[in-house]
């Protein structure tokens, strides 16, 4: 007893402290500075967030960039702050039309980030442990359609129940898959659909899978928009975020003009002979480099770069992913060929907070995340008591047209001032009027192609009161002073103030005449030259004004901002700091 309470205090003690470090390495590089801007920082913390975002967030690419790379995009943030504060200086940020384009700002935004906080965030933490891991399933489908008679999900759950059945009394799974699943692929494949991880397949079908031990298969059939499945867990293991792989390819003999594989034995015989060879111990990238016959490999010893599961022919994939760095494969056999693989290196399966912006993207891509979403505006109605006004709602519903689509009833001329300010339905701390419902018509399309029938007047009105609602609940919960959404918030009030600047500074002082066009013609004629029946001619100048206009606004606009930073520059001393940007993207 007494070892195990050691055991969990140095466990935990554990915990602590990798999270301390992980705290302490993120409060580091907030404290680190990579250049001091006038009175103002720019952390390191900063510079990788921006530069990530820039990227994609590709933490790799961002890893190879050189200094002198990491230096150019700090110009260009520097450039931006120096812009940002003389507008403050000079009052923009209280212009009317700023103001009202931040206000804007926050309507359209916030309750994305509540979206993220009460919806998004969870579940792709969900994500984050499911992809850890990769499972191979096979199913067997019986065919539902979405909205059953009740004679046909009679007829296919009793096909469920059958299948059940042979299972339990010993059949194997691939043989009653083959013999009973109506997924037509099952005849060939025994209802194996390979290796795939988390977010990758519909939420009932994922659930069941991760739920399942190796061997195991549902007791009960699973629903989902395809119909039913019995599913069978086959494999579970640790995945790779990718692999790095080279090959050898032998291309099978063709007709020169079917383009029919005509002779295999002759391109198997020779990949033989290399994959000896290379067993013998000849260097696998000199041999693809002298033989293979895949042209945009073959320059590079074979290599295919990285690729993640699925990516390729199964048969390359499992032989591919099968290896260790280093191991070389057996003759693998696909559509192009035959192949001798080289597994260079894998790459591991990244922290959370490395894929964080990357897992969010895939999650509000998926299924799932339309189905939670869904569920959370549904909570947040009841909670906020959300009902319809039956007189109002019948004030808006008896003006329209049944048989006719919303976005083609005029509805600012089909209802009076008086009518607009008519409530059709309220929740706590809100209210819907007819005003605010023609509003959102026109601010969006997703329902304009609906006909104005009841349900879709009720989904219509619902979805005027959404964002109100989720911004109202926002404020409450205080979201606009999250980090996030300031740093956004930032980002776009920073965007605005640089548009302003570089007007008042530099696009409105920018001034082209017709000397200067016809200067610019004269010394770029070579430009413009063009041959019309083998004689050199060249455009006139008023056929490329346009263009010489373009080019020398874009001319004089970078020698301005130039002269105009300087100035800057001068007013708000900068520093950089190689040291610390050096330090950049290191774990």
């Amino acid at each position: 007893m007494i070892k195990t309470n050691k055991f969990y205090t140095y466990l935990f003690s554990l915990i602590i402290l990798t999270l301390i470090t992980i705290i302490l390495g993120c409060s580091g590089k907030k404290k680190e500075t990579v250049a001091d801007v006038g009175d103002e920082k720019i952390s390191l913390y900063e510079f990788e967030n921006s530069y990530l975002k820039s990227i994609g967030n590709n933490t790799d690419t961002a890893k190879k960039t050189t200094l002198q790379q990491r230096k150019d995009y700090l110009e260009l943030m520097i450039k931006l702050k120096l812009k940002v504060k003389d507008a403050k200086e000079k009052g923009m940020l209280n212009l009317p039309d700023v103001q009202e384009d931040l206000k804007n700002f926050k309507k359209n935004y916030l309750s994305t980030f509540l979206i993220d906080k009460e919806v998004t965030e969870p579940k792709i933490k969900d994500l984050y442990e499911r992809k850890k891991y990769e499972v191979r399933a096979s199913h067997i489908l019986i065919n539902l359609s979405a909205t059953p008679t009740p004679e046909d999900s009679i007829k296919a759950f009793q096909k469920a129940d059958e299948i059940l059945k042979r299972l339990k009394n010993g059949d194997d799974f691939a043989l009653v898959a083959r013999e009973m699943s109506d997924d037509q692929s099952a005849k060939n494949n025994s209802g194996d659909l390979y290796y795939f991880t988390g977010g990758m397949t519909v939420p009932e079908f994922e659930d069941a899978v991760y739920d399942l031990k190796v061997g195991e298969y549902t007791k009960k059939p699973i629903r989902s928009m395809f119909g039913l499945h019995i599913v069978k867990l086959t494999d579970k293991k640790k995945r790779f975020e990718g692999i790095r792989a080279a090959h050898i390819l032998i291309q099978d003999i063709k007709d020169s003009l079917t383009g029919k594989v005509i002779d295999t034995i002759t391109s198997y015989n020779r990949i033989k002979d290399i994959y000896d060879r290379i067993k013998k111990g000849e260097d696998f990238g000199a041999l693809a480099t002298e033989l293979s016959e895949d042209p945009s490999t073959k320059g590079k010893g074979g290599d295919l770069g990285f690729f993640d599961r699925r990516r390729m022919f199964q048969t390359f994939d499992s032989a591919a992913f099968s290896l260790k760095p280093g191991e070389i494969s057996g003759i693998v056999r696909t559509p192009y060929g035959w192949h001798v693989i080289k597994l260079l290196e894998v790459k591991e399966y990244q922290p959370f907070d490395k894929q964080k912006e990357n897992l969010k993207g895939e999650y509000k891509r998926s299924m799932q995340y339309k189905t939670a979403y869904t569920q959370y505006v549904e909570k947040c109605r009841k909670d906020y008591k959300f009902e319809m006004i039956p007189d109002g709602f019948r004030v808006f519903a008896s003006k329209l047209d049944s048989t006719k689509s919303f976005g083609t009833i005029k509805m600012d001329s089909l209802f009076t001032d008086q009518e607009k300010s008519t409530v059709v339905a309220k929740y706590k701390g809100g209210e819907v009027k007819i005003s605010d419902i023609i509003q959102y018509l026109n601010e969006t399309k997703d329902l304009s192609g609906n006909a104005a029938l009841y349900n879709a007047i009720v989904m219509l009105v619902q979805n005027t009161a959404e964002k109100p609602l989720l911004n109202m609940i926002a404020e409450k919960e205080k979201i606009d002073k999250d980090d996030s959404y300031l740093d956004l918030y930032t980002e776009y009030e920073s965007g605005l103030l640089r548009s302003k600047i570089d007007n008042e500074e530099i696009s409105s002082k920018i001034k082209i005449t017709d000397n200067d066009i016809n200067a610019y013609y004269d010394n770029n004629k070579a430009k413009f030259v063009y041959t019309d029946n083998n004689e050199q001619k060249y455009k006139t100048v008023e056929e490329v004004k346009g263009e010489i206009t373009q080019a020398l606004q874009t001319e004089k606009f970078n020698d301005m901002e130039k002269a105009y930073m300087d100035k800057l520059k001068q007013k708000y001393p900068v520093k950089i700091y190689d040291n610390a940007l050096e330090k950049a993207f290191k774990d």
